[in-house]
């Protein structure tokens, strides 16, 4: 039992490295494309998460809005439940 273990750990082993040098290859057809502006170019600046992502709603606000939605479509499925039994008669 303990032989197969061993066995695929290392094929794991290999794997993973097979993974990590496939990793580290130059992909010509991507680099080619860049045209020299690009390439001598600065990096962005680097924003807090904060600015870049919109704050939530306040869990009370977003619940007052639901509740008033949900009572909104409550009043309209009734008047038309309303609406169809006056038709059927």
């Amino acid at each position: 039992m303990m032989p197969l273990r061993l066995t695929h750990i290392s094929l794991l082993g290999l794997l993973s490295a097979a993974i990590a040098v496939a990793a580290c290859t130059r992909v010509p057809e991507i680099e080619d494309r860049l045209s020299p502006d690009m390439r001598s170019a600065s990096y962005p600046p680097l924003l807090p998460v904060d600015q870049l992502v919109a704050p939530l709603p306040v869990p009370e606000e977003q619940s007052s809005d639901l509740e008033q939605e949900m009572a909104a479509r409550t009043a309209r499925l009734q008047a038309r439940a309303e609406e169809l039994r006056k038709a059927q008669n």
